[in-house]
């Protein structure tokens, strides 16, 4: 996680560089964080689905008509590390998908009967919005 989070914390300050090394570092830390949230959030999603398909209580609920997008997931990641009353070590060394369950599990719990409890969608961070627009 810590790398994770350092990737993310650099792609706005390389971005600001005029030097193109600096900019290449920023597009390419970019994709990375995408592919590796993409992964993430299809992971969840199929466990989710399978749980659903073994009629078991889902494991998260999202809102009616939203998807678990890896601009999601990356809002999701980001509030849930800095939210977590860890020790830095502790929080450092867990890996991203378990930031991203965990901030999935808060974020979208089910009510008893398998509804979304989700009243908001998370606010993107200002410095992470472009990170992840196409």
């Amino acid at each position: 996680m810590k790398h994770y989070m350092h990737i993310a914390n650099q792609i706005p300050k390389m971005e600001m560089k005029a030097d193109a090394q600096a900019q290449a570092w920023a597009r390419s830390a970019r994709n990375v964080l995408i592919i590796t949230n993409e992964s993430i959030a299809e992971t969840l999603t199929q466990a989710n689905a399978t749980a659903k398909r073994q009629n078991q209580p889902p494991l998260f609920c999202l809102p009616a008509g939203q998807h678990l997008t890896a601009k999601t997931l990356n809002d999701l990641i980001i509030k849930t590390y800095n939210n977590l009353s860890s020790q830095q070590s502790d929080k450092d060394n867990m890996t991203v998908s378990e930031i991203a369950w965990l901030g999935v599990m808060q974020q979208y719990a089910c009510t008893k009967d398998g509804a979304s409890a989700a009243k908001t969608k998370p606010q993107a961070m200002q410095h992470m919005q472009a990170l992840l627009d196409f």
